[in-house]
């Protein structure tokens, strides 16, 4: 069970928000445990050998990525660090990412490739790395694994002395934040939207609006709730909906 279930239907626009600032905080808690485990580990190996880790040495992070991914269930479909340009001894670019069925993602990070995956021109990438704070990007389809919409959380992971180690991630399938969400969406018993910083529908009770459209057809003058922990907002529609 996760915390969210068994909350009350939201009385106010506020509250829902609530909801979704709730389940926001549950996916950072555990990309905390995750970037932790990774900082930690930079920190013990390269004091013992006076060298940068190897790849393989992040292989000992497998089992609290496993333990996150078992912990969220279907919150999750994938999670792990991924690294700086060249902070590795061996490697300039390295993905410690697994799946739910614990296997390890294996993308293609070789530029001269034309299948090259250049993470580090996502923005789930580039804004904890330039601008030091946790983000989400999304919904956005994951071509990399199930061509399913998901939202792909981020926060950076430093170390004492302040150097950017990578990133500690999860992808969240639009499909569990609806499962979590909706029904208090329909609760609420106002056409209503979640939608991201570009204005783009993440979840809504508005069949007008579904996953991925653009809000600039709504009413201007419809409200909009800023939610806490996410780049995200609720739009209010107004009228009871249908479902």
């Amino acid at each position: 069970m996760r915390d969210t279930d068994n909350v009350p239907a939201p009385a106010t626009i506020e509250s829902l928000g609530d909801s979704v600032a709730k389940l926001a905080d549950e996916v950072y808690l555990s990309l905390t445990t995750i970037g932790t485990a990774l900082s930690t580990l930079w920190d013990r190996l390269t004091e013992k050998r006076r060298l940068a880790l190897r790849a393989t040495d992040l292989a000992l992070l497998r089992e609290t990525i496993l333990g996150e991914l078992e912990r969220r269930g279907r919150l999750f479909n994938g999670a792990g660090v991924v690294m700086a340009d060249s902070v590795l001894a061996d490697r300039p670019r390295h993905l410690e990412w697994w799946l739910p069925d614990a296997q390890r993602l294996n993308l293609e990070l070789n530029p001269d490739s034309e299948y090259f995956y250049d993470y580090t021109k996502m923005e789930w990438f580039t804004v904890p790395r330039d601008q030091g704070r946790r983000w989400v990007q999304g919904p956005h389809l994951d071509y990399a694994c199930t061509d399913e919409y998901v939202c792909t959380f981020s926060l950076p992971v430093t170390i004492t002395s302040g150097t950017f180690l990578g990133i500690a991630g999860a992808d969240v399938p639009v499909a569990a934040i609806e499962e979590v969400l909706l029904p208090r969406f329909q609760a609420f018993g106002q056409r209503v939207v979640l939608v991201n910083s570009q204005g783009r529908v993440i979840i809504g009770t508005d069949p007008e609006f579904t996953t991925g459209s653009k809000t600039s057809r709504m009413d201007r003058s419809a409200a909009t709730v800023p939610v806490e922990s996410v780049p995200w907002s609720l739009r209010l529609l107004g009228s009871t909906a249908s479902h």
